[in-house]
């Protein structure tokens, strides 16, 4: 059954074919009982019984009689009086009244002076017994609503009851898995793919199926790979033009060289020794960002992060007095110990980016302070600053690439490239961690990365 529609169809179909066939066969089983319960009765012998009560006691004779009579499988005996009203009181059914009427009506009409013939003996549909006053008591027998003798104490209508929803609840659970099933393996390969891995595919487990579910499984393979190649192609490209721009940024950094010798010193030349510097800069960002897209896979091993943190901290003191960063310093502050299995030199590339950044940011003498301890079994450090901090609708978005705030887009020679944190957040991700970022409770920036432990 290719078809998912179809499958449906066919299944709720199914059941109500099941439950109709089911109560038709238990109705029609149920009717013949009580004919057969019917047939077997003998309203002879009965009403020999009831004769002789009436006969000996009255009318109270006959309902001491019919209250002791021995109930009979599948029937039930009423007597009834000249009104039409059962001697023990009982509640009567519209067809036993029906009845009653009828038989009334057909006597009168024969009582009336109707010409019989001869050769006609007229039957009487219901016999009668007729006590010393003249009164008249009809005898009925009817089918019992529940039969006892023929299902005990269950009524057929609580079986079928029974047997409609065991049948109903195995089909629609069988349907409920056919669908729960396949959507929770593509909403879980959704959330995959949303999270950035492309290599995501769900053939193997949904695309073996030949309905919908299996056609839309080949649907999603076919665009997570078509993503893959996008983002590929995508870094691909980064990587070639970032190459590409090199050469030429060389030749002109040559070329201005060049041309400062023969016309001195000039504020455009260093000018453009400021502009290229930070071209440079912003290409060998791009190139780390794509290197990190490109080998996320390469071999890992355990570091020690306090290594990490100490040369972090020596490598951006150093640049801070090369560049003259108006006396800011990097403290680390190592409370404990931590080894966790990574890459090296990529996290070393991640908290420096966070640290420059920080140092970018803060006031003359301003303190960066790198923390590194432990959550639970997870290793944290902690990067802050004395800076401004940033405006709260911006927390959220500093991790994306070439992102800058309002303050540092405007701000004159920052040297911000807006791709440090992106660079940062990809190789936490890289290492299986999470990086968040909030205003410090004091004042400036406060960068959290926590990775897991070894």
């Amino acid at each position: 059954m290719h078809s998912l529609f179809l499958r449906f169809f066919l299944s709720f179909w199914l059941v109500m074919g099941i439950i109709i066939g089911a109560a038709a066969t238990g109705g029609f089983w149920y009717a013949e009982r009580v004919r057969e319960s019917i047939d077997d009765f003998h309203l002879g012998d009965s009403m020999l019984g009831a004769s002789a009560a009436l006969e000996t006691g009255g009318r109270s004779g006959l309902i001491n009689w019919l209250r002791n009579f021995p109930k009979t499988r599948g029937v039930t005996l009423y007597i009834l009086d000249d009104k039409g009203n059962d001697i023990l009181q009982r509640q009567i059914s519209t067809g036993v009244s029906r009845a009653y009427r009828r038989d009334r009506e057909h006597a009168r009409v024969w009582d009336s002076g109707h010409a019989e013939p001869r050769n006609i003996r007229r039957p009487r549909h219901l016999p009668q017994l007729v006590g010393v006053g003249g009164d008249t008591y009809t005898f009925f027998v009817s089918a019992s609503r529940i039969p006892e003798a023929i299902w005990g104490s269950t009524d057929i209508r609580l079986l079928l009851l029974i047997f409609a929803l065991l049948v109903s609840g195995a089909v629609s659970y069988a349907l409920a898995m056919a669908i729960a099933r396949p959507v929770r393996q593509l909403r879980d390969a959704t959330v995959t793919l949303a999270d950035g891995n492309l290599k995501v595919r769900v053939a193997d487990s949904i695309g073996k199926r030949r309905d919908e579910f299996g056609m839309l499984a080949h649907d999603f393979d076919s665009m997570a790979s078509k993503l893959q190649r996008a983002a590929e192609q995508q870094i691909e490209l980064s990587r070639n033009i970032s190459h590409e721009l090199r050469s030429p940024l060389a030749r002109m950094r040559v070329a201005v060289e060049l041309a400062r010798r023969k016309a001195g010193e000039l504020s455009e030349f260093e000018r453009l020794d400021i502009e290229a510097e930070r071209l440079d800069a912003l290409i060998g960002q791009i190139l780390s960002y794509t290197k990190l897209d490109a080998n996320p896979s390469r071999d890992s091993k355990k570091i020690d992060l306090d290594e990490v943190i100490s040369e972090v901290a020596e490598n951006v003191n150093f640049e801070c007095k090369a560049n003259r960063a108006n006396g800011v310093t990097v403290v680390a502050d190592i409370e404990k110990s931590v080894q966790i299995i990574g890459h090296y030199e990529v996290l070393v590339s991640a908290v420096e980016n966070i640290a420059r950044n920080a140092v970018r940011h803060s006031p003359p003498n301003g303190v960066v302070r790198i923390t590194l301890g432990v959550q639970g079994s997870d290793a944290s450090i902690e990067i802050t600053d004395d800076g401004k901090g940033v405006a709260t609708e911006d927390l959220a978005r500093l991790f994306d690439p070439f992102f800058r705030t309002r303050e540092s887009a405007a701000e004159e020679g920052n040297g911000g490239t807006g791709l440090g944190l992106a660079i940062a957040r990809r190789a936490v991700e890289l290492h299986n961690g999470r990086i968040v970022a909030r205003n410090g409770d004091s004042g400036g920036l406060c960068v959290l990365i926590t990775l897991p432990g070894a």
